[in-house]
């Protein structure tokens, strides 16, 4: 069974007035009703609506316009859905970045001072995968090759608690290696950096080897940013 995911009220208030547009059959520059209206129509806060909204205008399916009134600016179905989808995965994807930051950051600075020589060995094999699967374009098998990199790392920490808790959110960070968005080439700019943080990981150099780890998620987050919906 899959894992149920949080939705919070604001989300579902931003479903709800999607759905209104489409049920509707609204059209750009139509006026939605107003926001006492909104409120009482589906009985939730100010404030919570105020957070729809907000979310709602920031991916372009609404304006909201002082002393006016709120206007529909994109009532195609399949982009409103595409944009929410995205803007989630988005979110989703920053936050679990923060928290691979922390844990990870943490793994790899234990990692450089535990290390094994035969650990050593595994990164270093699966770092020449990786790039042979790049470089053929098997991105799936790329992903795979990364991942496994990235839990050798975990191991050379050497900290069965931190180990275990990295393991409990498994789920979560496997989404970094499932094509976000669709696009299989979404984080080939980090590879330069696995091979930087290696380096550092050989010279016991926990400073470097953090460092390493931080441009290497800087480049992560840089292209989770970037994606957007026409």
């Amino acid at each position: 069974m899959r894992r149920i995911k949080k939705v919070s009220l604001s989300k579902m208030i931003a479903d709800e007035i999607k759905n209104y547009i489409k049920s509707e059959h609204l059209h750009e520059g139509d006026r939605l009703p107003s926001m006492d209206r909104l409120m009482k129509q589906l009985n939730v806060g100010r404030s919570s609506l105020r957070e729809a909204l907000r979310f709602l205008e920031a991916i372009e399916v609404i304006e909201v316009i002082n002393g006016k009134g709120i206007y529909v600016k994109d009532a195609n179905t399949y982009r409103i859905e595409t944009k929410i989808n995205i803007q989630n995965e988005k979110q989703f994807l920053l936050q679990m970045s923060e928290v691979r930051r922390a844990l990870e950051g943490k793994a790899v600075e234990l990692a450089a001072k535990r290390v094994t020589e035969a650990q050593i060995k595994e990164l270093e094999a699966y770092l020449t995968q990786y790039k042979h699967f790049l470089d053929r374009g098997e991105r799936e098998e790329a992903s795979g090759a990364d991942a496994r990199f990235h839990q050798t790392l975990y191991r050379a920490a050497q900290n069965d608690i931190l180990e275990g808790i990295i393991h409990s959110i498994r789920d979560n960070l496997d989404e970094f290696w499932k094509s976000p968005f669709g696009i299989q080439s979404i984080f080939d700019n980090s590879y330069p950096f696995h091979l930087t943080l290696l380096d550092a990981l050989k010279a016991g150099d926990s400073e470097r080897a953090v460092q390493e780890f931080d441009k290497l998620m800087d480049a992560v987050e840089h292209s989770i940013h970037q994606v957007h919906v026409e």
